[in-house]
């Protein structure tokens, strides 16, 4: 089944997002190929294949590979560049493949990541593209015995044929886009309605194609692509007739006259629309029957209206064609109930001679009127014995040689479709490129379909768009299809960190966005540059910030709301010094920061101690930091200062309580305590035990004791508490 209907599609899936973000089918979307297509190869045994399609998601670079469906069916290809930069939400790249039946994938790159899926097409073939014209032994008969076994189909994976049923409509101005499916037709029919099993536009059943394909297949070691434009009963009059526009009548009956345009018409549209992309290698055609009775027709007669309709065919495609003609002349004589067969000499002359008359252009395929094959109504090729040995006559004449030296015509460059935003970012601007005569436009919205003419559109609704370009010839390329899926505004960007924000001078801060399938442009209220193009903003100037999501057509959204920033100022770095045996305090230069403070000894922060003086009997290099709490709502920051200058602090050998400095001046005498006192008693004693100085306090840090009136000499100080009863001498000066 055909990835769609639609070929060359481009899905632009522009998703909103508000969670985590998941891989979705269309951030990676390939639309060309279409599922089984098979591009003609050259006579070096490869095709330039275009692969085109659409990505939803940011990428720089788009990279394919292609895999052989199974060893030995093709050369692999390993992931190399396919487009570089590309833009406006499509890409589209040539691929260098040699013959082979291949699973193609493509991929997005971002900064040299893949993101995004992987898409695939399961079955892309390079190999030989035919186009069968003629009559009913070149279309193929359906049997008249419904209980008969319908002609075999292709048993190789790699035989296909182009779904157009042209059977009953007989349009001739236009062709669907193709549709490809591997070749079997094997639907029961009883003759009544449509008939099933047409392999478009206007082949009836398989016939011996399905047989030749997998000869051909298995042979060539490609895949194989049928055209069948065969027309049951048609005289070599009547193409050259309908080549020239001229309504021409059945053969054997004067007053049916045969559609607008038929049997030729077919021919043209195969060519103009399916070997136009694909390519083609020749035109098989198997024609002579209709024209050894009833017609009669002679040599002459039939050689030029054969190189006329050859070269008509190749001014309306603008580029000469091979053509296979097989020597075929063999029919029953009219209204003889056995069936008898005759062949035409006249015939035979008239095709050997144009095969003379255009070399090069021309080459021979199977004379069938001798082929050992019964024929039960002395005309047709019915059942598979027969039709085997039809199959076989037409692979022995497609030999190595034929491969050789004949000249395909070559895979034409598929059109690209250029997406701009238009100035109001709720519709695109979706132009065809210049230098075609018809410019096409088929579109659907909401199922309702409708033809747009121009280079150029303006689409403002989610829908499909497919463009169709002709040539002065006639010749007809179909773009990328874009299926648009929402809105083509994207969706306004909600940023996470909504209301107003801080951050401290010497750091920064990051807003950021729920990531989905757009850009997101940062802006700055009161500047107009864009600051960053990602889902993430991080700043360490103060202001007002805002988003806008960008989808790959460049359409931006409204503004999203704004989030304030504050830059709080830079907290001072501390000074510390030792300010007792056992207690170091640190300050800064400036005052009611209400600030905290961490200490670290040795490159360990320490827990002991929020505060601005630190107790320890620790021996080592210490330092502090400040910290500075600011509150916003319920939004917390602490902003931290450098570490302090290095202290470094040595306990050993220092007893519990400590009077300092000794020997010392009366106004500059202190107590600490390596642990705390509380309610402590100090007294100073002079040496005849008589008390001095009394004074009571905690001792959490350093006390100063009170001497102003002692006189210098040599006292003894007494500190008492819960649990400590020391004495140290002082000596005063």
């Amino acid at each position: 089944m055909s990835k769609y209907i639609f070929s060359f599609r481009i899905v632009l899936n522009l998703l909103w997002i508000l969670a985590v973000p998941v891989i979705v089918k269309a951030q990676i979307d390939v639309t060309t190929p279409l599922e089984r297509s098979v591009y003609q190869r050259e006579k070096n045994g490869s095709a330039d294949v275009i692969i085109s399609g659409n990505y939803a998601i940011p990428v720089d670079k788009i990279e394919v590979r292609a895999t052989p469906v199974a060893e030995g069916q093709g050369i692999a290809i390993a992931w190399t560049t396919l487009q570089d930069k590309p833009a406006g939400g499509v890409f589209s790249g040539k691929l260098s493949m040699a013959g082979g039946w291949y699973k193609v994938e493509v991929r997005g790159l971002k900064g040299g990541i893949a993101i995004g899926n992987i898409d695939a097409i399961s079955r892309v073939g390079v190999g030989e593209v035919f186009i069968i014209a003629g009559q009913s032994n070149a279309q193929g008969m359906d049997e008249t015995n419904p209980s008969a076994p319908l002609p075999p189909p292709a048993r190789d994976d790699r035989v296909n044929y182009v779904i157009f049923d042209n059977d009953a409509q007989n349009r001739w101005t236009d062709a669907p886009i193709a549709n490809i499916q591997p070749l079997q037709l094997q639907t029961a029919w009883n003759g009544n309605g449509q008939n099933p099993n047409i392999m478009g536009p206007r082949g009836h059943t398989s016939w011996c194609w399905g047989i030749l394909g997998d000869l051909l297949a298995q042979r060539l070691n490609v895949p194989i692509l049928f055209v069948n434009t065969g027309w049951s009963g048609t005289s070599i009059q009547n193409w050259r007739e309908s080549s020239q526009g001229i309504i021409t009548t059945n053969a054997y009956s004067a007053g049916v006259k045969l559609p607008a345009e038929m049997p030729y018409g077919n021919l043209r549209l195969a060519m103009q629309y399916y070997a136009k992309p694909f390519g083609a290698r020749a035109v098989l055609w198997m024609q002579g029957e209709t024209d050894n009775l009833p017609r009669r027709t002679n040599a002459d007669t039939y050689k030029n209206d054969l190189k006329s309709v050859i070269s008509k065919l190749s001014s309306d495609v603008n580029r000469p064609i091979t053509w296979v003609i097989s020597r075929t002349s063999m029919v029953s004589i009219p209204d003889d109930p056995k069936f008898t067969s005759v062949t035409s000499n006249e015939i035979i002359a008239g095709q050997n001679a144009v095969l003379r008359e255009l070399p090069g252009i021309t080459y021979p395929g199977p004379e069938t009127d001798n082929l050992p094959a019964a024929r039960s109504d002395g005309t047709h090729f019915f059942g598979e014995v027969a039709l085997k040995v039809l199959a076989n006559a037409w692979n022995e004449t497609l030999n190595t040689n034929f491969f050789a030296t004949v000249n395909p015509v070559s895979v034409s460059q598929e059109p690209k479709i250029t997406s701009v935003c238009a100035d109001n970012n709720a519709s695109v601007n979706l132009t065809l490129p210049d230098g075609f005569q018809g410019y096409k436009w088929s579109v659907e919205v909401n199922g309702r379909y409708t033809e747009r003419s121009g280079r150029s559109i303006n689409i403002s609704e989610p829908g499909k768009y497919t463009g169709t370009v002709k040539d002065a010839y006639g010749n007809a390329l179909v773009t990328q299809t874009m299926v648009i899926n929402t809105s083509i505004k994207p969706v306004t960007p909600t940023i996470r960190e909504i209301g107003s924000q801080q951050a401290c001078a010497d750091s920064s801060f990051t807003f950021s966005i729920n990531q989905g399938n757009e850009l997101y442009n940062w802006y700055k209220q009161g500047t107009g540059n864009t600051l960053a193009t990602n889902s993430t903003l991080t700043v360490s100037d103060g202001g007002n910030y805002f988003a806008r999501s960008e989808n790959v057509f460049g359409c931006l959204s409204n503004n999203s709301d704004v989030s304030s920033l504050t830059i709080r100022p830079k907290t001072p770095t501390p000074i510390i010094e030792r300010t007792g045996p056992f207690t170091a305090l640190a300050t800064i230069s400036q005052k009611d920061l209400k600030e905290k403070y961490d200490w670290k000894m040795g490159g360990e922060i320490l827990t002991s101690s929020t505060a601005n003086i630190i107790k320890t009997a620790q021996t080592g290099t210490y330092s502090a930091r400040a910290g500075v709490t600011y509150v916003v709502g319920s939004n917390l920051l602490t902003c931290y200062s450098s570490f302090s200058n290095d202290l470094q602090v040595i306990t050993e050998g220092i007893s519990d309580v400590v009077v300092f400095p000794n020997p010392a001046t009366r106004d500059q005498v202190y107590v600490e305590s390596l642990e705390d006192i509380n309610d402590a008693e100090i007294v100073v004693y002079d040496l005849y035990g008589r008390i001095m100085v009394t004074q009571k306090q905690d001792m959490k840090s350093r006390v100063k004791v009170l001497l102003n009136n002692l006189q210098p000499g040599k006292y003894v100080v007494r500190v008492k508490g819960a649990n400590t009863d020391v004495a140290r001498q002082l000596v005063v000066n």
